[in-house]
């Protein structure tokens, strides 16, 4: 008999820890004005057609909205509607996570709106939780749930697995609290009629935000609603350069105009839209642009980096554009707002475009004197002197100056102890190339070819056909033939062009060696009948030979093509 009653109050207290405690349909105050926290949610894709509707609630002080995550995709816009019929305008992601279907976003806020604390708590098993009813639903009672299980998710924040009455329909996006009121968590998706629920811990989507490089996770890239930014002006500059290298020009100014918009004193905004202004070249958007420089200058304490943007900015639209006319924006005021920049701060990367935009005005002599400026900077490099080479070669008397900057260049690529020919590392070879080619432009052939042997010590397995070739040019200029006949044959073997079988030929002409040139010229005319080269070369070879017969036609073809030497040639060999 005891047992039976054993058996009984056992049943009893199981029954009583599922059952609803509010079976009389009665709760506390608390809980029943969690009632107004809680609202329905309507989302709209770009062309105002309704994608979807559920349900989700407002935390926090400024209002904000927890609600499905998959009740978002595709969205563009969503409105909410509280249980006093009120309605408000979402307007941006704050922070979501694809995996455990939540979205934190904020809304239209008035002093009517009701949120619940976000200081949410956590929970442990057997703890009973309060569901507030859907929102349209003013005079109903909720549903209370037991926690069965609880997990741990990441950070100490908790997945809760309850029991709970049948489900009529799914409960995401559905706020739950403890007994005394607290939010405690949200619930996830669920089916028909199911008694076993999950939840996750309510701190996880209170907490979930917007940072630096969140634009590039999954969550994110789902989502064509506008997102916020992150609320540390560092990090969403972070966030605004990122924007700016994913090619979607839309979703950047959405972003500029957030930046603006969140931190309206802050001059990386204004600067950022003045450029995307000037990308769009008309004289509409120049003078937006024009306007957003003059705040940008005005807000900023770094004065020199607005006037190096300015000076970029001029730059670019002079550039993008041969026409191009807009009030003073030209190269000459370009080259004054670097200086200006130079003038609060001399950076290495203010010098560098002075010295470009210099060159594109022809000012030599101002573009040396800017790139020289850098090379006498501590953390000069090899490019810089490099630069400066470049722009001192085109001086009337540079070409020693020019030299002696490109051995600076050499130098500075290998570590310490090289001189402008020895103990060099590979890093140097790039500007060993380079001084030979400059070499060569100069006429000093035989310089320039021991800087090509220079370079294919230091390159090693790196040369190809193109370098061979370039030697060759070099060699046959000062030459130094058998290395030139030698380097062309290196240049085919790596790449059979026609080109260099055609260099070939000529070299071989040019040290009197018809005999090999002429099966060489025969196979290229085959395939080049029209090549005007080919025609006059082969034609001379003929002629030379005494084979007037077949040299006449090749030449005169040659000269129908615009050959002007066939000429003198055919006058002289076929009278």
């Amino acid at each position: 008999m005891r047992s039976i009653k054993l058996l009984i109050l056992s049943f009893s207290f199981f029954f009583l820890f599922l059952l609803p405690v509010s079976a009389a349909g009665k709760i506390s105050k608390t809980l029943k004005k969690a009632h107004d926290a809680t609202c329905s949610v309507m989302t709209y894709d770009a062309d105002g057609n309704l994608i979807g509707t559920g349900q989700g609630f407002f935390i926090g002080e400024r209002g904000e909205l927890l609600a499905p995550y998959t009740l978002f995709l595709g969205a563009r816009s969503a409105v909410t509607t509280d249980a006093a019929g009120t309605t408000r305008q979402v307007l941006k992601v704050k922070g979501a996570d694809e995996l455990y279907d939540v979205i934190r976003l904020s809304v239209e806020t008035d002093k009517k709106q009701k949120s619940l604390a976000a200081d949410s708590i956590a929970l442990s098993i057997g703890q009973r939780l309060y569901m507030p009813p859907v929102s349209t639903a003013k005079k109903e009672v909720g549903d209370w749930f037991t926690v069965r299980k609880v997990e741990d998710v990441s950070n100490g924040h908790s997945y809760y697995t309850l029991l709970g009455p049948s489900a009529s329909t799914s409960l995401a996006g559905r706020p739950l609290l403890t007994e005394e009121g607290q939010l405690a968590a949200v619930m996830q998706p669920s089916s028909e009629g199911d008694t076993l629920f999950y939840a996750l811990d309510a701190r996880f989507g209170t907490k979930l935000e917007i940072k630096a490089l969140t634009l590039n996770e999954t969550s994110y890239r789902n989502l064509v609603f506008p997102k916020s930014l992150p609320e540390d002006a560092e990090q969403a500059q972070v966030y605004l350069f990122i924007a700016a290298s994913q090619n979607d020009t839309d979703y950047y100014s959405e972003i500029i105009e957030s930046f603006i918009s969140q931190f309206p004193d802050n001059a990386e905004g204004y600067i950022r839209r003045a450029a995307f202004q000037v990308a769009k070249g008309d004289s509409i958007h120049l003078e937006q642009a024009e306007a957003d420089q003059a705040k940008a200058l005005e807000l900023s304490p770094d004065k020199d980096a607005i006037h190096y943007q300015i000076g970029c900015q001029m730059v670019d639209a002079i550039s993008s554009d041969s026409a191009f006319h807009y009030k003073d924006w030209t190269l000459e005021r370009a080259a004054a707002e670097m200086e200006q920049a130079i003038a609060i701060n001399p950076l290495a990367v203010y010098y560098q475009h002075l010295g470009d935009i210099r060159l594109a005005l022809n000012d030599d002599e101002g573009a040396v004197e800017a790139y020289l400026a850098i090379c006498q900077m501590p953390d000069a490099t090899s490019d810089n002197y490099y630069n400066a080479a470049i722009a001192c070669e085109q001086l009337p008397d540079g070409y020693e100056r020019a030299v002696a900057l490109m051995d600076s260049a050499v130098v500075k690529a290998s570590p310490a102890g090289a001189t402008p020919d020895a103990n060099l590392a590979y890093q140097s070879a790039p500007f060993v190339l380079e001084r030979a080619l400059m070499k060569a432009r100069h006429e000093k052939y035989r310089p320039a070819v021991a800087d090509f042997n220079l370079y294919e010590q230091l390159a090693g397995t790196s040369v190809n056909d193109r370098f061979y070739y370039l030697r060759e040019q070099a060699e046959a200029s000062a030459r130094m033939f058998q290395q030139a006949l030698d380097d062309i044959d290196l240049a085919y073997s790596i790449n059979p062009l026609a080109a260099y079988l055609l260099e070939k030929a000529t070299l071989n002409i040019r040290v009197g060696r018809n005999d090999e040139a002429l099966p060489i010229l025969e196979s290229l005319i085959a395939s080049y009948p029209n090549d005007m080269d080919c025609n006059r070369l082969l034609g001379y070879c003929y002629a030379v030979k005494g084979d007037i017969r077949r040299a006449r036609p090749l030449l005169e073809r040659a000269i129908s093509l615009g050959d002007a030497t066939a000429s003198t040639l055919l006058e002289r060999y076929c009278k």
